[in-house]
């Protein structure tokens, strides 16, 4: 039997909530190296979690990106001692995340830096070819704009 007394899963919950070492082996009256020796044994595997900042020096993005991300609610990054902290398995989902992020809206293809929705072939694309680039909502709407501008102003 591998059981676990109350007091060392009363341990592992207060260490999961943040708190450190020294202040585990105050609150039980042990050291904090027992503290670390008794969470050594009895404690799962943790996941290893990694500062934002880290992340996005690791994988060469500005920090802002990450921001938005977790903004938009695509990440869930844990904030258990007041700093953003991301495992192993949301940073390697990231860049494919980016990437999508990253792409054309017309054809999918990478956009360079300051495009902000499409390439610059679907730019100029779009710029000659306005309506038809425009959804069968736009399109309707256009349609009645141009009606009701025509009906105000008979004379033009």
């Amino acid at each position: 039997m591998n059981r676990v007394s109350p007091d060392t899963e009363l341990l592992i919950s207060e260490r999961n909530k943040g708190r450190s070492l020294r202040q585990l082996g105050q609150m039980f009256g042990i050291s904090h190296e027992l503290v670390r020796q008794i969470l050594a044994k009895h404690s799962p595997v943790r996941v290893k979690l990694l500062p934002e900042s880290r992340v996005a020096a690791r994988l060469g993005y500005p920090i802002g990106w990450l921001v938005q991300l977790k903004e938009a609610g695509i990440t869930n990054p844990t904030k258990p001692g007041g700093r953003w902290l991301y495992s192993e398995e949301q940073v390697k989902q990231i860049p494919s995340i980016i990437a999508k992020m990253r792409s054309c809206e017309r054809c999918g293809r990478p956009r360079e830096p300051g495009c902000r929705r499409f390439c610059t072939e679907c730019r100029h694309y779009r710029r000659k070819h306005y309506y038809m680039s425009l959804s069968p909502e736009e399109k309707a709407d256009h349609r009645e704009k141009s009606l009701a501008r025509r009906n105000a102003n008979p004379e033009s």
